[in-house]
């Protein structure tokens, strides 16, 4: 099986803007020795102000979305990340809550785009698209353990994933979980059609 975490990429985004605002307070301050003779005061706090509360806002929103956050496991796994015309992607999602969820749906999208480069720009074209819906409207204890399945078949004239200078064929599986107070995670999976 190939994992991955469906709250991994959310908790990178929140952490990464906590070093970010981290980072513009210590070049700030920096700065501010720098020019601290050469420049009035007032001008100095002006600029501190929001950069101080823009890392304190950070903070709390980090502290605030990790503990309220309703999964403390929420994986995505294939079988494999490979298929042949005719073949399947099977997923497993298992998840383990922190708190009480009411999961609205959980459902994936298996996707086949084509990519085109010109002198136009970009173009890019829907070939395939697959939606299977693994649960609705289900209720979850805090501690609960579940796992969700599915399999997502692909056509035997399905066109195989392809790379070159001018374009691409990409097949992608999307997963969306929404809950009903906290909103949606999103992740996706790029998958190879090839040859059996």
């Amino acid at each position: 099986m190939v994992w991955t975490s469906l709250i991994a990429q959310g908790k990178r985004r929140l952490l990464m803007s906590l070093f970010v605002a981290i980072l513009f307070s210590l070049v700030y301050l920096h700065f501010a020795r720098f020019y601290q003779d050469r420049v009035s005061a007032w001008i100095l706090i002006l600029i501190a102000v929001p950069l101080t509360l823009n890392l304190i806002r950070t903070a709390v929103m980090l502290v605030y979305q990790l503990g309220r956050h309703p999964f403390s496991v929420l994986d995505l796994g294939l079988s494999s990340d490979q298929a042949s015309p005719g073949g399947s992607f099977e997923l497993e999602i298992r998840a383990e809550t922190k708190r009480n969820v009411s999961l609205t749906r959980i459902e994936a999208d298996l996707r086949c785009t084509q990519h085109k480069s010109s002198e136009h720009g970009k173009q890019i074209a829907m070939l395939h698209q697959q939606n299977l819906v693994l649960a609705k409207d289900i209720a979850l204890e805090p501690g609960a353990r579940q796992t969700f399945r599915g399999i997502l078949r692909v056509a035997a004239d399905s066109p195989y994933s392809f790379r070159s200078m001018e374009g691409k064929i990409r097949w992608t599986i999307h997963v969306l979980v929404e809950v009903g107070d906290w909103g949606e995670l999103r992740d996706e999976l790029e998958v190879t059609l090839a040859p059996g």
